[in-house]
């Protein structure tokens, strides 16, 4: 059979497979003219309430969006962040709304607005307040998105969860919130918590991205928050953790409890970034406060010496989404690969994507103990896998292939099929819809 044969009949079943034509043209951010990039392969990587004057650090590091300005914005912080070349979604105001310089490549400074942070916490902002807000800021500016961080609710178990001293109700309350909102997002940092409910259960990430696509209306962009570093469990932290005067006030009284150890090791940083992708993460804001040799709480800590294994670990995650970033953007295939367990029965996410020639499959173990999964393909009955970022190559055997995963690991596979079809259209962006995957877990 040739090669044109060979790809009509592959292109065709992948078709059936992935429903072809469900896919709708243009990229996630085309309604806002300042918004996001619409620019192929474009993942939102942003940092959290850093400093403007660090943003040359922040984009060797891979980041491509700071998401708040402390006490603001000013006009010197967005200048700071334009003759950087970095992008930001910031608190609304005067200024922010008045400025209209641009980068050097024409895009804007300025592409969405934050409305106040954790809204379902406690004190508790009822909803009715949070979307007056909303539309008061749609109304001023109704080219940028709006984004809405909820609390680590959506990760928690809804009779654990403590917010609001447990008035919270999910169900109730959750869809009410983000109705309020263009970019949904939460954080919780289950690794470095103290708490016994989540402490060590990484799960829990992809778990509140899944509950805030259950929760909000159909078509919200769902980003979240990942965890770097050692973060107290404490009163600053939960209210003003960027205020210097809270935590000196704290250490004067003696109030401030001792940072635990305890923290995301690097290969769990990058499993959380890969299982939030998999479950329906559009974006990543990682959470950069933490212990450093200078402060139980610094703002700049992954940018400290003392933590440049983890800055290291962080840049390479982000160089790994920007390389993958079209085929992150592709609809999830199902029906082509199937996951047996070799070695424990930890559950192991997954996701197929479908390009040019080659077959992705990502994949991340899901619980903190060791498994062996063999995955099955029809596609080939011999061949190789390469194991992205990791120089390793899997032989695939009478159609199957094996890998261990030590905890909570993700890996990447690349199986390259040999086909190469003739030239056709891009593949549409697909927006959020389910995610597709053959199986999944159900924590």
């Amino acid at each position: 059979m040739n090669s044109t044969l060979r790809w009509w009949f592959f292109s065709v079943s992948l078709g059936l497979l992935l429903g072809a034509g469900e896919a709708q043209a243009g990229c996630l951010y085309e309604a806002w003219r300042n918004g996001p990039s619409c620019s192929p392969g474009y993942f939102p990587i942003g940092v959290w309430l850093q400093d403007p004057s660090d943003a040359h650090a922040w984009a060797q590091a891979g980041i491509n969006l700071y998401v708040g300005l402390w006490e603001g914005p000013t006009t010197a912080q967005l200048e700071a962040l334009r003759r950087a070349g970095m992008q930001t979604l910031a608190a609304q105001n005067a200024v922010a709304l008045a400025y209209n310089r641009t980068l050097l490549d024409g895009r804007p400074v300025v592409v969405g607005w934050t409305l106040p942070d954790e809204p379902d916490d406690e004190p508790k902002t009822p909803p009715p307040q949070v979307r007056a807000l909303f539309d008061r800021m749609k109304l001023a500016d109704p080219t940028r998105p709006i984004l809405l961080n909820l609390s680590p609710g959506p990760g928690w178990d809804d009779e654990t969860w403590i917010g609001q001293g447990g008035l919270i109700r999910p169900e109730r309350d959750y869809p009410a919130y983000l109705i309020a909102s263009d970019i949904a997002a939460f954080d919780i940092y289950p690794m470095t918590s103290a708490r016994a409910a989540i402490s060590g259960d990484a799960w829990r990430v992809a778990l509140g991205v899944d509950r805030l696509r259950q929760y909000s209306p159909p078509g919200r962009i769902i980003w979240n928050f990942i965890e770097t570093g050692n973060i107290p469990d404490s009163f600053c932290t939960r209210r003003w953790p960027s205020s210097r005067l809270c935590w000196a006030l704290s250490g004067l009284l003696g109030s401030e409890p001792a940072v635990p150890d305890r923290r995301a090791a690097p290969k769990t940083i990058r499993a959380e970034v890969w299982m939030s992708i998999l479950h329906g993460s559009w974006g990543i804001i990682y959470f950069i406060h933490g212990k450093s040799q200078s402060s139980l709480f610094d703002p700049r800590a992954l940018l400290r010496p003392e933590n440049a294994e983890y800055l290291s670990a962080v840049t390479s995650i982000n160089t790994e989404l920007k390389s993958l970033g079209e085929i992150i953007q592709l609809p999830s295939a199902s029906g082509i690969i199937s996951i047996e367990d070799i070695l424990g029965t930890s559950p192991v996410d997954y996701a197929v994507k479908v390009s040019s020639g080659c077959i992705h499959i990502f994949a991340v173990g899901m619980r903190a103990a060791h498994t062996q999964k063999r995955f099955h393909t029809a596609l080939m009955a011999q061949g190789s896998v390469t194991v992205i970022g990791e120089n390793r190559v899997l032989p695939i055997e009478n159609g199957a292939f094996s890998d261990d995963f030590d905890g909570y690991e993700a890996h990447l596979y690349r199986i390259d099929t040999g086909i190469k079809p003739p030239p056709v259209a891009p593949i549409p962006i697909r927006r959020p819809g389910p995610l597709g995957a053959s199986w999944r877990s159900q924590p």
